[in-house]
């Protein structure tokens, strides 16, 4: 996810527009969606504070943290808003905004009714401030985040009885040399200890460690192989293991290692909720993105930068202009 640097107010050099006395003209419109709130004016600049410094914006979204802390937020697969890598939105004092509960109540100018008082969100009072601020801008654009999309994509039927899908929210757990991953590519085989293993080896864990279907039974045979939609493994009519199926609240931290796999990120720990999904034998799930709107999006984006492009380049043309005509002039 790309997000611009931090917007930097431009100014007036010596400029001598006097600051106005507070008006009612300055404006906030304020829209809520359920824990979070919008919030537009044009009567000055909202500031957040991130990692590489302070930013303005004539719009600001946030939501309250479990500190109370007012910050920005992303969501995740199930919609919930998670603040952990938001920045902190500042009053007009500079200072972090820190409310009681996450009902506010935010009135037409950008202030909020806390317990300590009113806190003024926009950050001048002016509608002309004393800097003489012409507007903002900004050094282009950085990564921010990684996001992967984890909504469940078209489960296609193949028969084959080592095939597992998971409808719903989860993943396998997989051991590899480098620790425990998780998955949802259930193309599963058996290797030379009948060992249930990924296409790249890895074993596939249940809750008693890798799971084995046949330990050199040489009249074994993979029909007589069933997996519950609880995950519960049977050979032969009797209960072997249950594949360990976890569900992942914090799907955000998750980076991916190798091809189809991810593990948790360094310094974060999973959180895991109950599993609500059930397991497809004899069923792959194929994968969730929309070719015709990827498309689409990728034409659009194209577009985008063209015109960026050609901005630049009437910039640069004005530019020109102004140092060698007007300088002649």
């Amino acid at each position: 996810v790309s997000q611009s640097f931090p917007e930097t107010l431009m100014k007036k050099i010596h400029g001598q527009l006097p600051a106005e006395p507070y008006s009612n003209n300055r404006q906030v419109l304020v829209e809520r969606d359920g824990d979070a709130y919008r919030l537009y004016t044009e009567g000055g600049y909202f500031t957040a504070e991130g990692p590489l410094g302070k930013s303005y914006s004539a719009t600001t979204s946030f939501a309250v943290d479990e500190d109370g802390y007012l910050r920005t937020f992303t969501r995740d697969i199930n919609g919930a808003i998670n603040t952990n890598r938001g920045n902190y939105i500042l009053d007009s004092n500079g200072n972090r905004v820190q409310v009681d509960g996450s009902e506010l109540n935010i009135n037409d100018r950008g202030q909020i009714e806390t317990g300590a008082g009113t806190v003024d969100l926009v950050y001048t009072t002016n509608i002309h401030p004393k800097t003489n601020i012409i507007g903002t801008m900004n050094s282009g654009l950085r990564l921010d985040e990684i996001y992967t999309n984890f909504t469940q994509g078209k489960l296609e039927e193949t028969g084959n009885p080592l095939d597992l899908a998971i409808d719903g929210q989860g993943f396998f757990v997989v051991d590899t040399p480098d620790g425990i991953v998780y998955t949802r590519d259930g193309n599963f085989s058996l290797n030379d200890r009948g060992e249930l293993v990924t296409k790249d080896g890895y074993n596939l864990l249940g809750l008693n460690g890798p799971i084995v279907l046949n330990t050199g039974d040489e009249d074994f045979e993979i029909t007589n192989f069933s997996v519950t939609e609880d995950g519960q493994v049977m050979v032969n009519g009797e209960f072997v293991d249950e594949i360990d199926i976890v569900n992942i609240r914090n799907v955000y931290d998750l980076r991916k290692y190798k091809h189809g796999y991810y593990r948790i990120e360094e310094g974060m720990e999973e959180e895991f909720d109950e599993f609500q999904g059930s397991i497809l034998q004899g069923y792959q799930e194929g994968s969730n993105i929309h070719s015709v709107q990827e498309m689409v999006d990728m034409i659009a984006t194209l577009r985008l930068y063209e015109s960026n492009q050609k901005i630049v380049q009437t910039y640069d043309e004005i530019l020109q202009k102004a140092v060698n005509e007007i300088g002649r002039v």
